[in-house]
């Protein structure tokens, strides 16, 4: 049936990376990062209730920096696993139009059944438009306005039933595909072309926010910097890191460099922490310029996050864990709110101050673990059910035609 075979083309998108260009060989740590990251990003909208942002005045080390350094990492991994030699078109219609999609779907989908489970619960959405929410969503927060201004929010809720916590990251990510499928393949001949154009995307995005300032449709303004993470990914595999980081630890240089990347991290965070919030266009304290700071310490944090992927390897069920939740990032990281809402929509009012209006940390702790235990079973059943799909389209391919009427 058509219907089943375009849903098996949308649940088989079951990554935020290119699933489909995946070397032979898995690279184990990968999957364990990007596991990490989406964790990692969950528990920050749950436990640190998404809302009580990090502090950027604060002093001293602050791990929820560590965790946010997980968002770029997943770009960069998307472009690690970047294969050339495909069209433009084929990028277009095989990486950007399935990402879209899914981002229409889970929008319109989950905010309706959220929307529904709300009124049933007996909520006053009397004020709220369901489908003028769903709009503003799926072109972004806060289009058109200045971005520096003291009101700007891209990331404020819509209403009780928003769920739509993370999903600018979807459109950014789509942003910059369209940049780096257009220059990617050419440039990545020569490494100093493609360090030039790095730092030309991370010059333009400080430029936009330092001048015209102004939050654009699918805050395709962050376009620029997402297309310099991806070149920036596209290029380690060039030098196939990801094989030297769980291969070369005999070797001096390999220390080396993770010792390195520790101190610097270890600087960045606590003398130029980002209080990182990307979907505002907030990248630290110094404004615009801040982006290079950001560049600086997304390269490093997450330089020590891959190498602790790489050491998790040996750790038998915990790199299961985290393999597990990074080969179904895309499912966590589009459902987690959704499912969390319905946790906790019985019990507490949820307003549009916090997506989760727990307070207690034990009890935020308790919204998190069955949040993801419950995204965990549902990734399973989808995972069996793409499987009862490839049996039955197999099945069906093989009767011969002239029986089929």
């Amino acid at each position: 049936m058509p219907a089943l075979k375009y849903y098996y083309l949308i649940i088989r998108i079951d990554t935020l990376t290119d699933t489909i260009n995946v070397p032979k060989r898995r690279i184990e740590s990968l999957d364990i990062l990007r596991g990490a990251a989406i964790i990692g990003v969950i528990t920050v909208h749950i436990l640190l209730g998404a809302g009580r942002n990090v502090d950027s005045t604060s002093n001293g080390f602050n791990i929820a920096e560590l965790a946010y350094a997980g968002l770029p990492m997943f770009i960069i991994i998307s472009g690690y696993l970047h294969k050339c030699g495909k069209s433009y078109k084929w990028n277009i219609m095989n990486r950007v139009v399935p990402l879209m999609v899914v981002l229409t779907v889970a929008t319109i989908a989950f905010t309706s059944l959220m929307y529904g489970y709300m009124y049933l619960l007996g909520y006053d959405l009397s004020q709220y438009n369901l489908l003028s929410d769903i709009w503003t969503v799926l072109i972004g927060k806060g289009v058109f306005t200045t971005i520096s201004s003291d009101t700007f929010s891209a990331g404020h809720i819509l209403s009780p039933y928003d769920i739509s916590a993370g999903f600018y990251y979807l459109q950014i990510l789509a942003v910059g595909y369209l940049i780096f499928y257009a220059i990617a393949d050419p440039l990545l001949k020569d490494w100093r072309k493609t360090v030039a154009v790095i730092a030309g995307l991370v010059c333009f995005t400080a430029l936009y926010l330092a001048t015209i300032d102004i939050q654009l449709p699918f805050s395709a303004q962050l376009g620029p910097i997402v297309a310099a993470f991806l070149l920036t990914g596209a290029l380690l595999r060039n030098y196939n890191v990801a094989i030297y980081l769980e291969t070369g630890f005999h070797e001096f240089r390999y220390w080396a460099i993770f010792i390195t990347a520790v101190i610097l991290g270890a600087v960045m965070i606590i003398m130029f922490p980002t209080g990182m919030r990307m979907y505002n266009s907030y990248f630290g304290a110094y404004g615009p310029w801040s982006v290079f700071t950001f560049y600086l310490f997304a390269i490093f944090c997450g330089t020590v996050l891959w190498y602790i992927a790489v050491f998790l390897i040996k750790v038998p069920i915990v790199s299961d864990v985290f393999k597990f939740a990074g080969v179904s990032s895309l499912v966590f990281y589009t459902l987690h709110m959704f499912i969390a809402k319905l946790i906790t929509a019985p019990f507490v009012t949820i307003g549009t101050e916090f997506w989760i209006t727990v307070n207690a940390d034990s009890e935020r702790f308790v919204v998190l673990m069955l949040t993801l235990i419950i995204l965990s079973l549902l990734t399973i059943a989808l995972n069996r059910m793409k499987g009862t799909l490839k049996e039955e389209n197999i099945d069906t391919d093989s009767v011969p035609s002239s029986s089929m009427h």
